[in-house]
């Protein structure tokens, strides 16, 4: 059963418009709200933070002072390919840090409008390569929400294809996984989405993906292969747009003889695991429990 807190975020949240967040985002901004949004100073008293560059741009890598294990989380954030990071995606890894021991590695990927998948791909990929040569992809834990989501499986299965050690795991939160948003399941649940809005995401997903095809498994992952990744769990909700695309493609990869790890939250909202709720935690256990077992 959901919880106090779960309804009472759907109720403000309702109440706040923000359906149409990505075009105002487009309208206003030009380069992405929050790019360039460094881990919140308190950050710093329990975690080892450092900063590199790739693309011309920030790569964080974060440790728990108390000490990390082997395992590193390759972290993709969401938002609409026009939102950087916020608060909830610093405070989501910080859980994520002290829930699994692992470490992260967090980049600042480039946003439409200012730049498609191509200039994402370009600075996200030798940062892959260089984690997986050097601590064996055995250790990678490959994860995003949102658009992240996305995004982290089209890059494992690109790295399939040029034949490049794939991580262990594929964690997806709440994933974006096809940006043409043509599912005709999708119109029953935007009612039921308080954070989503259809044309506003496909606008976002056309200026992200530039001259390409929206169908390019680049961009709407659901199109590329399964055979041969890391181990996939999903998480999403019932009150969230994507969640038709997940549905869908548990069945591609159900009658492909693909197992993945499907946890499906009844009444949870599009990337739920960013805020601060009992459901929150609970999933973040799970996620934890998944990382660090060893089958």
């Amino acid at each position: 059963m959901v919880t106090i807190q779960a309804k009472v975020l759907r109720r403000i949240l309702e109440l706040s418009n923000l359906k149409g967040l990505p075009d105002k985002a487009l309208d206003s901004e030009g380069n992405g709200i929050g790019a360039g949004s460094e881990p919140p100073k308190r950050m710093r008293t329990s975690f080892h933070i450092e900063t590199s560059q790739s693309y011309g741009r920030n790569v964080y890598t974060l440790r728990s002072k108390k000490g990390s294990s082997s395992r590193c989380i390759f972290y993709l954030h969401g938002g609409a390919y026009v939102y950087g990071f916020t608060k909830f995606h610093w405070g989501l890894i910080a859980k994520l840090i002290a829930a699994s021991g692992c470490s992260v590695i967090a980049p600042d990927y480039p946003l439409a409008p200012s730049y498609t998948y191509l200039d994402s791909f370009k600075m996200v990929e030798p940062i892959y390569k260089g984690l997986v040569a050097k601590v064996g992809g055995e250790n990678v834990i490959l994860m995003g929400d949102s658009a992240g989501g996305g995004f982290a499986l089209a890059l494992a299965q690109k790295m399939k294809a040029e034949g490049v050690e794939g991580a262990k795991q594929i964690i997806l939160l709440s994933p974006w996984l096809d940006i043409t948003l043509e599912n005709e399941a999708i119109a029953a649940l935007e009612s039921k989405d308080p954070i989503l809005g259809v044309s506003s995401l496909k606008r976002a997903g056309r200026l992200y993906a530039g001259n390409a095809s929206l169908s390019d498994y680049l961009l709407s992952p659901i199109n590329g292969e399964l055979e041969g990744l890391g181990a996939i769990s999903i998480f999403t909700g019932t009150r969230d747009i994507l969640l038709a695309d997940a549905r869908k493609f548990k069945g591609i990869a159900d009658k492909q003889g693909i197992s993945i790890k499907y946890f499906e939250y009844e009444d949870m909202l599009h990337d739920w695991v960013l805020f601060n709720l009992p459901e929150s935690k609970m999933a973040i256990e799970q996620i934890a429990g998944l990382i660090n077992s060893e089958t």
